[in-house]
């Protein structure tokens, strides 16, 4: 479940946008932003190393959206700020939905400037990540309130037809959620390494443990440099080279002053998880699932439960080679290729 966030044009005019970016989403992106030049990278890091670089790379984002048309949307009533980006073309529509922590652009950045040639993008923020933001009511923190977040928001856009959904880990969880309830937006469903209901956190405890941290809760949303390293090396299957300077970035400016509401949202999923395990999904559209080989917080014995539990052929099975929990971050093209693939069938 990765973590991450991103920066809104014109930082600073609301004081959540100083709250935003994070540690693997970010990291993909600016290392994939900046790699033209190693050299020139290099000597950036050093001459950037008191700036905040997370805030650069955002808008940065951001500008690359508006100029592609892929527009933010914003949408608030009462003490709900709800944001999604979105490009209406009047072509068949894709629906992503981001990792734990993650935001639309932080996430899908690259995969949606690839898509938006040939569909429209809907990459909604779930709350309490990226610009939205729910009440601070204990609904608010659970799948139901992601579900009728994302009914929301579809609604505004005026958005009524069936879609590819696809929703990587903490996000498959609330799309699987959705396409039961909502078969009628659904052309067919992508579960992208995600737990769904066949996993344990006891199983997420371990694994942080083994890995030198005290628990699930500072795995995914790291408190220092050391827990960023680790958290990093649970999403990517080769973590990159990342400077000091900037792993204490993703820390102060992405994970820590959100950590509070990103603990909650985690906090629901481990007191439900009897409940969720127990549930039985009733999908009347097509499931598929897509996985990193290598992915050590999501393992594959996940990926062979679900398809086990719900009698998935094995030829809607994906399996990402040389990926951990970012397939769509280490292998762009391929993943591109994958859900043109899935918008022919």
């Amino acid at each position: 479940m990765p973590v991450a966030n991103t920066l809104n044009k014109g930082f600073g005019s609301h004081p959540f946008d100083k709250l935003i970016t994070s540690s693997s989403w970010f990291l993909a992106h600016l290392c994939s932003f900046m790699k033209g030049s190693i050299m020139l990278y290099i000597s950036m890091m050093t001459l950037f190393s008191s700036c905040n670089i997370v805030a650069m790379v955002g808008r940065k984002q951001d500008q690359k959206f508006e100029r592609k048309g892929i527009h933010l949307h914003t949408f608030e009533e009462k003490s709900y700020k709800r944001s999604v980006y979105y490009a209406n073309n009047g072509k068949p529509k894709v629906m992503l939905l981001h990792g734990y922590g993650a935001s639309g652009i932080s996430q899908y950045y690259r995969t949606a400037l690839e898509l938006n040639k040939d569909y429209d993008v809907i990459l909604p923020d779930l709350l309490y990540c990226g610009r939205s933001f729910g009440d601070s009511s204990e609904f608010s923190y659970t799948i139901p309130a992601q579900v009728k977040h994302v009914e929301i928001l579809l609604e505004k856009l005026a958005v009524n037809e069936p879609m590819l959904v696809m929703g990587n880990s903490y996000g498959g969880i609330v799309a699987s959620y959705f396409a039961e309830k909502n078969p009628n937006l659904v052309k067919n469903l992508v579960v992208y390494d995600s737990p769904i209901n066949c996993y344990t956190s006891a199983y997420a405890d371990k694994l942080a443990q083994e890995m030198g941290v005290p628990s699930v809760r500072e795995l995914l949303s790291p408190t220092n440099v050391f827990e960023n390293k680790k958290s990093l090396d649970i999403v990517f299957y080769k973590q990159p080279y990342i400077p000091r300077f900037l792993r204490k970035q993703m820390v102060k400016y992405g994970s820590m002053p959100v950590r509070h509401n990103q603990i909650k949202l985690l906090e629901y999923l481990i007191s439900k998880e009897q409940q969720m395990n127990d549930y039985h999904f009733q999908w009347t559209k097509p499931v598929y699932l897509a996985w990193g080989e290598h992915d050590m917080l999501i393992p594959m014995s996940t990926c062979e439960q679900i398809a086990k539990k719900y009698l998935i052929p094995q030829e809607r099975i994906h399996i990402f080679k040389d990926a951990a929990h970012a397939a769509n971050v280490e292998h762009p093209k391929a993943f591109v290729e994958y859900i043109k693939g899935l918008m022919k069938e």
